[in-house]
């Protein structure tokens, strides 16, 4: 058989949204060292890129450019 609730308080409101820390588990120091990031060149420019971006095409049997 289930407990009766007790009645909501503003105290007992204040409680849960206070971030107490009696009521979170402690952290060991593992959990608190900073994670190990490393970079990778994954996203590196290509060297030989000019940087302008390339040219639109011509739309086939026209002289006109794609859109």
């Amino acid at each position: 058989m289930n407990p009766p609730p007790k009645p909501l308080s503003l105290a007992s409101i204040h409680d849960v949204y206070s971030g107490a820390t009696h009521t979170k588990p402690e952290r060991s120091t593992e959990e608190k060292a900073a994670p190990a990031y490393r970079t990778t060149k994954q996203f590196a420019r290509d060297p030989a890129h000019p940087g302008t971006a390339p040219t639109r095409p011509t739309a086939p049997n026209t002289r006109i450019r794609s859109r």
